[in-house]
């Protein structure tokens, strides 16, 4: 009987590694569509960019409730899932480093467990539900719509986008946490059962802790909120309330602390990617624009966004 029970705890801890790397593909399949790229492009040559304008819906908006709004969300999700294979050496070293991040506190999980809920009080729970209340879905959908709504009929495009990306990123994000607790099965921490406890496939609430659902809802919409009002105020209160939202769920005893750094990175990630994908509109694939050299030669350069 102990033999089996290693070998089940064996089996448990390479599963969860294998996890971790299938978390950190969907979490990082993000990055590059952020990435800032390394002098590729000489200061002298003039890309299409510069030479078309931006194609707007609204005053300051490049987004708007339409068709092409819809099927971005294909493109967009098509160019995460498989953005890895166009990862480049600082994309691997941010998944080595958030890798190490998750599997540090995943071998420390009930120690964290533990110090929380022993350091909890009744005015942390407070405020810890209070803003949770704010960053859940159930008020984040309503806010969202009346930023729409404002937006629409004010003529703040600003306001119209922002809207649009958060609900697309609150989707999106939701799409991928729901696969992996659904194909995970890690036991909830409430369960009383070990944190290295899971069953694969299932539909069960007690058993669909990882990744957080909560944690990676508020930081998919905070993210979207910082990125489009990137000021002194607006980031800061954003990606407050969200981590209070995700910090309260392993004071509730709902998630272990890996089960909230993943679902938190997983939101981060890709509302950066859904906002740096219609920055400025969606362009062409290819695209012409001229070319002058250093020693003042005329010429063209035609690229093409793989």
């Amino acid at each position: 009987m102990k033999n089996v029970l290693s070998m089940t705890s064996i089996v448990a801890e390479r599963t969860m590694q294998q996890v971790l790397m299938v978390c950190i593909l969907i979490i990082l399949g993000a990055f590059p569509a952020f990435a800032e790229t390394d002098g590729a492009i000489p200061p002298t040559v003039i890309t299409a960019q510069d030479v078309q304008p931006k194609r707007e819906t609204q005053a300051g908006s490049s987004v708007d409730l339409n068709k092409a709004y819809f099927m971005g969300y294909v493109t967009d999700f098509k160019d995460i899932v498989t953005s890895p294979v166009r990862w480049e050496t600082s994309d691997w070293l941010t998944a080595a480093v958030v890798t190490g991040i998750g599997v540090g506190l995943y071998q420390n999980d009930t120690k964290i467990q533990k110090w929380v809920l022993d350091h909890k009080t009744s005015t942390t729970n407070k405020i810890g539900d209070d803003v949770t209340y704010l960053g859940s879905g159930i008020l984040t959908i309503p806010v969202v719509g009346g930023l729409y709504l404002y937006g629409h009929f004010a003529g703040d495009g600003k306001a119209t986008e922002t809207a649009l990306l958060s609900v697309e990123s609150f989707i999106m994000t939701g799409v991928f946490v729901q696969a992996l607790k659904r194909t995970t099965g890690r036991h909830r921490p409430y369960t009383g059962d070990p944190y290295n406890t899971w069953d694969g496939p299932t539909l069960s609430s007690s058993k669909d802790s990882f990744p957080s659902g909560h944690a990676s809802s508020a930081f998919a919409v905070a993210t979207v909120i910082a990125e489009e009002y990137d000021n002194y105020i607006v980031p800061p209160l954003a990606y407050t309330v969200a981590a209070i939202t995700a910090l309260n769920r392993v004071s509730h005893n709902a998630h272990w602390s890996s089960d909230i750094f993943i679902g938190s990175a997983i939101g981060y990630f890709t509302g950066k990617a859904i906002v740096a994908s219609h920055a400025g509109g969606r362009q062409s694939r290819v695209s012409f624009a001229p070319m002058i050299d250093d020693a003042g030669g005329l010429g063209m350069v035609v690229t093409y966004k793989f």
